[in-house]
């Protein structure tokens, strides 16, 4: 039976799998006419890089075009191995190279809207290895963000270093389109430096997952969710997040509500009056971290720690 031959629908996988795993995707698209047709939107509109070759072998495109349209997705998943071999630095010259005829001149309107850009990787402290300012992510406007580690979900490890996460909320500035927000394997830098870290996410944001974190700014996070501005945040989750370290307390909902009993965050939470009442749905901030705040323990540690009671809801 020829490739061609195969039910539409069966192809369409086929093809789908060939662009992933071949180690130059580009090579499927010349097999011949009806190849390239199906194939071309599949390796341009959802492009897959499970390494850093990948990148490199990417094929130049401007987006947008006739043939090649707009990519719906980007994924970056790089094994552990990868760190330090310029992922970053990569990810910009693909992006900069396929989208835009003057890399220095992004605006708002030329960024490169995507409905979702995945990350599976770890960030580097050496700025020799990597770009640490994160350059790449500013060619970018996408309404889901992903940022999570390479190792299994039950193996704690940092993915975003401390330095990175004031560069990486510094990028979400520009994001005007993001709604989804999800973090995990990441180590917050010291509390005197992360005050206004969370004032920096957009407007637009509907949810907040942060996961497998440590050093989580307790205060700063509270100060965003009561934030006016951000009367679209629907839902925020905190999975395994911790006060300290791993070996301290969970962060749990709990302390969030006393950050606000205890007014921690000064002049920085607006007061919630008879005329402004969150759009009507929540009479009171303490409500309002009740109502779209969730903290949860998953992975639970053989000794020592934070002895959750059970795996579930932290109050």
């Amino acid at each position: 039976m020829y490739l061609l031959d195969l039910p539409p629908e069966l192809l369409i996988r086929v093809l789908d799998v060939a662009t992933t795993v071949h180690p130059i995707p580009a090579h499927v698209l010349v097999l011949n006419k009806i190849i390239y047709s199906i194939a071309a939107p599949i390796l341009y509109r959802h492009p897959y890089f499970p390494s850093i070759s990948a990148m490199a072998r990417f094929p130049p495109v401007i987006w947008g075009s006739e043939t090649v349209g707009k990519p719906n997705t980007i994924t970056v998943n790089l094994a552990g191995a990868e760190v330090g071999r310029g992922a970053f630095r990569d990810l910009w010259r693909l992006l900069s190279r396929t989208r835009f005829p003057s890399p220095g001149d992004v605006t708002n309107s030329t960024r490169l809207e995507l409905e979702e850009l995945r990350l599976c990787l770890h960030s580097t402290n050496d700025g020799d290895a990597d770009d640490q300012s994160f350059q790449a992510l500013d060619l970018v406007n996408p309404q889901r963000f992903i940022w999570t580690g390479p190792d299994p979900t039950h193996h704690f490890s940092i993915a975003i270093v401390a330095s990175a996460v004031d560069v990486l909320f510094g990028r979400f500035r520009a994001w005007t389109k993001l709604q989804d927000l999800h973090l995990s394997n990441t180590a917050f830098p010291p509390r005197e430096t992360t005050e206004g870290l969370f004032l920096t996410l957009p407007s637009t944001l509907r949810t907040l997952h942060l996961g497998q974190a440590t050093l989580v700014p307790v205060v700063s996070l509270v100060c965003f969710l009561c934030d006016p501005r951000m009367n679209s945040l629907k839902f925020v989750r905190l999975v395994d997040c911790y006060v300290e370290s791993i070996w301290g307390p969970r962060v749990r909902r709990a302390d969030l509500e006393r950050a606000v009993v205890q007014g921690q965050c000064g002049g920085m939470i607006p007061v919630v009056g008879e005329d402004e009442r969150w759009e009507g749905q929540f009479d009171t901030l303490l409500e309002r971290i009740r109502a779209i705040v969730r903290c949860e323990a998953l992975t639970e540690r053989i000794v020592g720690g934070d002895r959750a009671d059970g795996l579930g809801g932290l109050e």
